[in-house]
């Protein structure tokens, strides 16, 4: 990776990260924190996507942290990965040009609206928009590496959470001062769009995941 475009990358990152705690002063006592693990199943838009890789899809991860200033409002980055593998083509002839690897990292930033009515509800839908950018690698047998940062793009979600501690009680430990661990699981469907060069590297994502929030709550 180029010098400049992991420099470029990393400020965005951390402007994501950055941007996720404002708004804390505005609340009378601490509200809840919140990590997230996700997997599961991307599908790119890029065009003859399933010709070079074999699969309309392919494995995707993520890791997300947020804050919600309320129990509906929420406002957080994530940062996600991909990476497959399949067989190249030759751009002068259409060719197979041997083996080709693709990475993609997105990183979005994002305001969920929450219906969440208190901290002890069972099912909690939710629907968010964002931000989105993204670095990305294309390695192709004897021919050059393409990597560098897309362009500013969007996103969205939609997804319900399942309060785990409604099943089992015993499992919401006490963290701190600051409360009881509330654990749930969740179901997510993104869409995200971020262009290079006119080709729009995004998709649609399905993922499940796990979802940790701590603090106590307005």
């Amino acid at each position: 990776m180029k010098r400049n475009t992991w420099t470029c990358f990393t400020l965005r990152i951390a402007a994501v990260l950055a941007l996720a705690p404002l708004g804390l002063t505005y609340a009378d006592e601490p509200t809840p924190w919140v990590f997230e693990l996700k997997g599961g199943l991307f599908e790119p838009d890029l065009p003859l996507y399933k010709e070079f890789y074999g699969d309309d899809g392919n494995g995707y991860v993520a890791v997300a942290f947020s804050h919600q200033f309320r129990r509906w409002l929420e406002m957080g980055g994530e940062i996600g990965y991909s990476r497959d593998s399949g067989v190249g083509v030759q751009p002068a002839n259409s060719q197979l040009a041997g083996s080709v690897r693709y990475t993609l990292v997105p990183a979005h930033l994002y305001v969920n609206l929450l219906g969440k009515k208190d901290y002890n509800q069972l099912f909690v839908p939710y629907a968010g928009l964002g931000l989105t950018t993204a670095y990305y690698r294309q390695e192709i047998e004897s021919q050059s590496t393409r990597d560098g940062l897309t362009d500013l793009g969007y996103n969205a979600r939609v997804g319900v959470q399942l309060l785990l501690d409604r099943l089992d009680p015993g499992s919401a430990r006490s963290l701190s001062a600051n409360g009881p661990v509330q654990t749930y699981l969740t179901l997510e469907a993104q869409w995200f769009t971020t262009e290079v060069d006119n080709t729009d590297l995004g998709g649609v994502t399905y993922l499940l995941g796990l979802r940790f929030e701590w603090g106590k709550g307005k």
